[in-house]
């Protein structure tokens, strides 16, 4: 499990590189740029990723998770693949330091060679003619049809490497991802200034967000929602079209270098396919929002109050509306760390006020998550990233709710609570059932709002759960297992938030209990970053 502790919001999903391919060997030579003439022009100015289409994308990613979940689950074969990673890297041992310690200063000269590389080989082989050249998404457009028909029962050699390629990477750790982030700063230093100066935090990002693919995916249709949401997210950097292609690049390159003999060309041509579907969803989304909403929002904070020494309730008032779901979270930077950028849920429904809450709990070593708590008072100015996730009310009709949260956690939950009481009134009948579990009295705090909410609707029923406080008269133990066994009915629809132990240990006692899984929500972008899911730290 990952860190419980600050983590830049900064993506790694990747665009596509343009590329024909080489003969049979893996190796690859740039797509021809010289005679494309007009038509070259024309397409460079259109966006090779508005020559894809939605359907056509989400079709890729689907046809990469069926494949995937067909493949027999062989620990043998993920051993092995590390092992063949770890044996290309003691091959090519000294690079890794040099590698890391590039990436953590962020001291790479441009025009040096990127750190494994022969001079004019991979670079030039990922990079492709020119940004903009539309050479690959026509080739990608010509082989899809080809690569359904191959894939057969969903297990073509190709979508198999995926999974061994990113056992072995994910098996180099820090060398990796340190090698990935040298690539990515060789090939365009600029990018640098996007991260933060400490980059220790943001070097799990990468495998986060890839993982987030490969193993946590609920469907190519969630999926897609999440790109678009990055794509949408990523406005606040000023990330461009072209910025994808560089990431491209140092993927592709850390795959060929960390994956060994593993890193086949059908791995590649799948890693390009699927990262090439990826990255097009999450441009033309930028695109779309930049037609309706800024890149990001400042924001008052007009009311702190603090709860104990280690959790706030912040009231903040955005410059412009906020349009965002019950459940939601939103990226937010401090002026104390610039370029930092931390999730916290929204601890309300929408209000006509057009005010936005957070609970915030301060974390040891944590940046923004002590700054907020610690250092923040009315008047203090904030920035607001847009609102992301799919853990919304709105799949729940006239089923009862069952909301379980461990410690912060109630945040998002409280925002659902809230929309739910208020939706009262179309959904006769429907409960409302909220377990907020914390280890002892002390730590339990906005329960004037939750007794309000009591008071305010008959159907809404609160339970404390202590974990850890034997004097306390209610109920005691795990909250996910006190839920399971007073949940209101098996057809309800549960929503569940908290630290990731916690989420993970109810998801699997409500399911045992009987709750169909498609009827469990949660935020698994951040349960997919390690975080605490549905608030930040």
């Amino acid at each position: 499990m990952a860190r419980r502790s600050d983590s830049t919001a900064s993506s790694t999903i990747v665009a596509p590189a343009d590329r024909e391919s080489g003969p049979a060997g893996g190796e690859s030579r740039p797509a021809p740029s010289a005679g494309a003439g007009a038509r070259h022009a024309d397409t460079s100015k259109t966006g090779w990723w508005r020559l894809r289409t939605w359907r056509r994308d989400v079709e890729v990613l689907a046809r990469v998770r069926a494949a995937l979940e067909n493949l027999p689950d062989d620990d043998s074969d993920v051993e092995a693949a590390a092992a063949n990673g770890l044996a290309a890297r003691a091959r090519a041992s000294g690079n890794g330091k040099a590698s890391e310690h590039a990436t953590v200063t962020g001291k790479v000269a441009a025009g040096t060679e990127a750190p494994g590389d022969s001079p004019g080989s991979e670079r030039a082989a990922v990079s492709g003619p020119e940004r903009g050249d539309p050479a690959g998404a026509q080739q990608a457009t010509a082989t899809e049809p080809e690569a359904a028909a191959a894939s057969g029962d969903g297990t073509d050699a190709g979508i198999a490497a995926i999974r061994r390629t990113f056992a072995s990477v994910a098996a180099a750790g820090d060398a990796a991802v340190g090698y990935f982030y040298a690539q990515l700063f060789v090939r365009d230093p600029k990018l640098r200034n996007l991260f933060p100066p400490a980059m220790d935090e943001q070097r799990d990002r990468l495998f986060h967000a890839l993982a987030r693919i490969i193993e946590t995916l609920t469907s190519p249709e969630d999926l897609a929602a999440y790109l678009k949401q990055l794509g949408r997210d990523h406005r606040k950097y000023s990330v461009e079209p072209a910025m994808y292609e560089t990431v491209g690049a140092a993927l592709i390159a850390t795959l060929r270098s960390f994956a060994g003999e593993d890193f086949t060309p059908a791995a590649r041509e799948a890693w390009e396919e699927t990262y090439a579907a990826a990255s097009a969803l999450m441009i033309r989304s930028a695109e779309e929002d930049g037609a309706a909403a800024p890149a990001h929002w400042s924001a008052e904070v007009v009311d702190i109050a603090r709860h104990s020494d280690s959790i706030a309730v912040l009231t903040i008032a955005p410059d412009e509306p906020l349009r965002y779901e019950p459940g939601q979270h939103v990226t937010v930077q401090t002026p104390r760390w610039p370029h930092v950028w931390r999730p916290y849920s929204i601890a309300c429904r929408p209000r006509e006020d057009g005010l936005v809450r957070l609970h915030v709990k301060a974390v040891s070593g944590g940046w923004v998550s002590n700054a907020l708590v610690h250092h923040t008072e009315p008047g203090d100015e904030l920035i607001l990233g847009p609102a992301m996730g799919t853990m919304k009310l709105g799949s729940a009709g006239n089923r009862n709710v069952l909301l379980v949260a461990g410690g912060t956690g109630l945040s998002p939950l409280k925002a659902i609570a809230e929309q739910a009481v208020k939706d009262s009134g179309r959904h006769p009948g429907r409960q409302i059932f909220l377990f907020y579990g914390v280890r002892c009295r002390t730590e339990l705090y906005d329960l004037r709002d939750l007794w309000r909410l009591s008071d305010a609707c008959a159907g809404f029923r609160l339970t404390p759960v202590m974990s850890d406080d034997p004097a306390f008269d209610g109920m005691q133990g795990n909250v996910g297992r006190v839920a399971a066994r007073y949940m209101p009915d098996k057809d309800c629809e549960a929503y569940v938030a908290g630290p990731v132990s916690m989420v993970r240990e109810t998801l699997r006692v409500l399911t045992k209990a009987g709750i169909a899984r498609d009827r469990i929500h949660y935020d698994d972008a951040l349960l997919a970053a390690g975080k605490r899911v549905g608030t930040g730290t």
